[in-house]
């Protein structure tokens, strides 16, 4: 024992201070990201099938961008009807009506084409070249994942991992799930090079439909039909001045950041449940001058997953060596739990200086890094504001829903058993209680037109509330239920989720979060979340989605020590 405190008391008090990697510019690099970004993300919009005689989005949402100052909207082929009308939200809250245009939806194209109807001037995004892409380009999505269910696109980076796919796709490393569908795959220079198709369980496999396929049958898409037959094709050629330089350290772009990832790495430590055996993260943190000096002597403080720990957790100190920790505060709210274990271990992230209350525009696109014990940390780029994440109708209704594209209606897909710990029972409770197949109409009499809406309903309501929800059985029959707002397990499915990994048990529900594409396993959460230059973003709470991973921000942890009782 004295030995390991001899070992922890040498650890130097985190300050970091980075070299630059000779062999790759990260700098410039960041400069390039922020830029393309700057570019092209007021060009990208969110899309959704419009109701004329309500006039209001229906439906399930997706992506586009647009690409002239006439609006002409590209999009993914599965995604719209020629003629048909939608509602398309610009970055600045605008929204305008456009028509469905031309349709091209088979095993090896899939694009479609739609015009803005309304008069106005629009943001638009050049087109680059598809076929002059070779693999390790960098590249952007920015476009609307359906899980976070918000107008305001989400950027994500990464690289061409294979320019040209047998199925006629190109592939990317940037990350995408149903709602991007449509969406935007950009160059550093903002220039649309493929827009977003298909994915599947892999997370690098994300399909996008090459640009030049849309410079191929422009003339097409401009009529609204269904192409099957023959398509008439436009000569065009490639310009050859807008090649891009591939980027080999885009494979491994952490090894870019030794330096800082090794610093990071020493506030980052495994923390298992001595009961469940289940083991996560947890970040050091210095509560010098956030606390009393006297609470502080021969101690040190972690925060971590509350949801993920038991009253008895044990944290690895170094490696193989675990101690007691002793849980101090809870914050349920933002899944967060506050541990002290009596030694003293120089360090941790300083969270006394910090007052940061928000993100701005420009720091979109910043590179981030989840650092993890004994192992290369996790890149990721700053995806969005802090956004509110809404009580998911699974997790708090009990209820898995999908909205119908065929029959424009939203549909009960699974039922979930109440408690964190069981497994999902999927059976009714009467004869006729909700069960699968059966059609949600409205909630609290208010039509239910969208999947966002029923979240965003339900999030105005706290855990033991109830929300009136109406239904419609197979048979026609028309029923209410008022069912109290709990915590209900929901088991992953990754072929419904579309990968691997998995997402988080506990991932909603929280007034503020930061978003970022990091690639995190549900047991890397409750490590920190940093910028390249040291800057302290939060502590990582959720994988989200495929898409997403969330982090709490650091004035929320601020917040929380400041109203914990520090008592070991």
């Amino acid at each position: 024992m004295k030995k390991l405190l001899a070992f922890l008391i040498c650890l130097q008090i985190f300050k970091p201070t980075f070299a630059q990697n000779n062999s790759f510019n990260s700098e410039q690099m960041q400069a390039e990201v922020k830029q393309g970004i700057k570019q092209a993300y007021n060009a990208s919009v969110r899309i959704i099938a419009y109701n004329t005689e309500s006039q209001k989005g229906v439906g399930g949402h997706f992506s586009g961008v647009v690409v002239d100052r006439k609006g002409h909207i590209l999009t993914a082929g599965h995604a719209i009807t020629p003629n048909a009308i939608y509602l398309v939200t610009f970055t600045d809250g605008r929204q305008v009506r456009a028509k469905g245009l031309g349709v091209i939806n088979s095993n090896s194209v899939d694009a479609a084409m739609l015009v803005i109807t309304d008069k106005g001037k629009w943001p638009s995004a050049n087109m680059g070249w598809s076929s002059i892409l070779e693999n390790n380009v960098p590249c952007l999505s920015i476009a609307c994942p359906s899980s976070l269910g918000f107008n305001n696109p989400t950027v994500r980076f990464g690289y061409i991992y294979n320019k040209l796919h047998e199925n006629g796709y190109i592939q990317s490393t940037c990350l995408m799930e149903p709602g991007d569908s449509g969406g935007p795959l950009f160059d550093l220079n903002g220039r649309v090079i493929g827009i977003h198709s298909r994915i599947r369980d892999a997370q690098a496999d994300n399909f996008e439909t090459p640009i030049d396929v849309f410079r191929k049958y422009w003339t097409a898409l401009q009529f609204p039909e269904i192409h099957t037959a023959f398509i008439p094709e436009d000569k065009f050629s490639p310009d050859k001045k807008a090649e891009l330089k591939p980027v080999p350290e885009m494979v491994e772009l952490i090894s870019s950041f030794k330096t800082q990832d090794s610093e990071f790495q020493k506030t980052v430590f495994a923390v298992k449940d001595s009961v469940l055996k289940a083991s996560i993260l947890s970040t050091l943190v210095n509560l010098k001058g956030l606390v009393s000096e006297s609470d502080l002597k021969g101690k040190s403080f972690f925060i971590s997953k509350s949801s993920e720990i038991s009253e008895h957790p044990l944290i690895e100190v170094v490696s193989g060596k675990f101690v007691s920790a002793k849980v101090i505060s809870r914050d349920e709210k933002n899944d967060l739990v506050l541990l002290g274990v009596s030694m003293e271990i120089k360090g941790g992230v300083d969270l006394q200086p910090i007052n940061a209350d928000s993100v701005s525009f420009p720091e979109f696109g910043n590179f981030l890094i989840s650092p993890r014990p004994q192992k290369d940390g996790i890149m990721s780029v700053l995806g969005n504001r802090f956004l509110a994440i809404p009580k998911s109708p699974a997790a708090f209704l009990g209820v898995g829903v999908n909205f119908n594209i065929d029959t424009q209606q939203i549909v009960v897909t699974a039922l979930y058993s109440e408690g964190t710990n069981v497994k999902a029972a999927n059976v009714k409770e009467g004869e006729n209680d909700i069960e699968i197949g059966d059609v949600l109409t409205s909630i609290n009499n208010e039509p239910i037109l969208t999947v966002d809406g029923l979240s965003k309903e339900l999030s105005k309501y706290d855990i033991n509330q109830s929300v009136s929800l109406q239904y419609t059985k197979k048979s026609g029959s028309a029923h209410t239920k008022d069912i109290v707002l709990k915590h209900y397990y929901v088991a992953p499915n990754s072929s419904f989720d579309h990968f691997i990994e998995g997402k988080s048990q506990r991932r909603d529900n929280f007034k503020e979060a930061l978003v970022h594409d990091g690639k995190l396993k549900p047991a890397d959460c409750g490590g920190p979340l940093y910028g390249t230059n040291g800057k302290f973003y939060g502590i990582n709470i959720a994988r989200f989605s495929r898409t997403t991973s969330l982090a709490i921000p650091a004035k929320v942890i601020v917040q929380f020590v400041k109203e914990s009782k520090i008592i070991l």
